[in-house]
């Protein structure tokens, strides 16, 4: 087994991640104030910790229940056969707006893409930029449309494996049998304006947003404020990425060729009961899901396969696992 690798992080970064994942808009003042630690030092150690993607990016966790929005995974594969020019190009996309996962796989996948859009035209109109900004160097790309969430329990995995605390009972992941479609509120043209922008940078400061949209910062701080208290936006976090804490953390494709419902219930019933497993997606009109895992050892994502094989003999059409950077 391969061993753990080790942390880049401090005691003092982890009193700034604990504060981050409760306020991923958080300002270095106020977490400067709760833990006792200079403002400047507060800065300087959150800069650091997206220097070193140990903070992949702060987003916006909206509630596409009450948005009617879908979320959708991209996989991108480069067409760069020198590796050395295919390193450097990835290294340029860190900070890329729509950008989440680095990928490595012997399946070709290079680039992971997540976004939120509230309709397939919204959509299209995004993947078309996404294309185009990559079509120098695209050889292909592949589309999962999220249908429904079943599972997000990431800052419960920072909880006890960097907190060392438990999560609390109300913080479980999703049952999906409990999921259930809520009216729908529809947003105005500058709120999902922010949206967008707030996708891009979840930190994005008022003024900022208000110099784009030709606004004041007060407005933007209400909306933004309402839009919490609506349930539209849940919170805001940090993306981690798992690697740097000395965990390894993958991205699993798993596509069935049909299951009755009783197979379907036994599925995701496992994708709810395994802590490993921190994210479900199940795609749009398919038997497909999207999984993150992450796991103390690297060895997870074999035992992994060989379960579902065995559980589903004959229903698994692709099982692809990706290594998450």
């Amino acid at each position: 087994m391969e061993e753990k690798r080790s942390s880049i992080i401090t005691r003092k970064d982890i009193l700034i991640l604990q504060k981050l994942l409760e306020d991923g808009r958080a300002s270095s003042s106020s977490i400067s104030k709760e833990i006792d630690l200079g403002r400047e030092i507060v800065n300087y150690r959150i800069k650091r910790l997206i220097k070193e993607n140990l903070i992949v990016k702060f987003v916006p966790k909206l509630n596409d229940d009450i948005l009617g929005y879908n979320e959708y995974i991209i996989l991108l594969k480069l067409n760069l056969e020198d590796e050395l020019a295919r390193d450097r190009f990835i290294k340029e996309q860190i900070g890329n707006k729509y950008l989440v996962w680095i990928i490595k796989s012997n399946s070709g996948w290079d680039l992971l893409v997540r976004l939120y859009a509230e309709s397939l035209e919204e959509f299209k109109n995004k993947l078309s930029e996404i294309l185009e900004n990559y079509s120098t160097v695209l050889a292909n790309y592949y589309t999962i449309i999220g249908s429904s969430e079943i599972k997000e329990t990431e800052r419960q995995a920072v909880s006890r494996r960097i907190f060392d605390q438990e999560p609390q009972a109300d913080d479980k992941g999703k049952d999906f049998r409990l999921l259930k479609k809520t009216e729908l509120i529809n947003l105005d043209d500058k709120d999902k304006q922010i949206l967008k922008l707030l996708e891009v940078d979840g930190r994005t400061q008022y003024k900022e947003i208000a110099k784009v949209l030709n606004i004041s910062s007060d407005t933007v701080k209400y909306r933004i404020d309402k839009m919490l208290s609506q349930g539209i936006i849940e919170n805001f976090e940090p993306v981690i990425n798992f690697n740097k804490l000395g965990l390894f953390q993958y991205a699993i494709i798993v596509k069935f060729s049909f299951l009755s419902a009783e197979e379907e219930r036994k599925a995701h019933r496992f994708f709810l009961e395994e802590e490993q497993i921190i994210k479900v997606v199940k795609s749009l009109g398919l038997h497909e899901y999207f999984l993150n895992v992450v796991s103390q050892e690297n060895l997870y994502v074999q035992k992994f396969k060989e379960y579902m094989r065995k559980s589903f003999e004959g229903k698994i059409e692709k099982c692809e696992i990706f290594s998450l950077d």
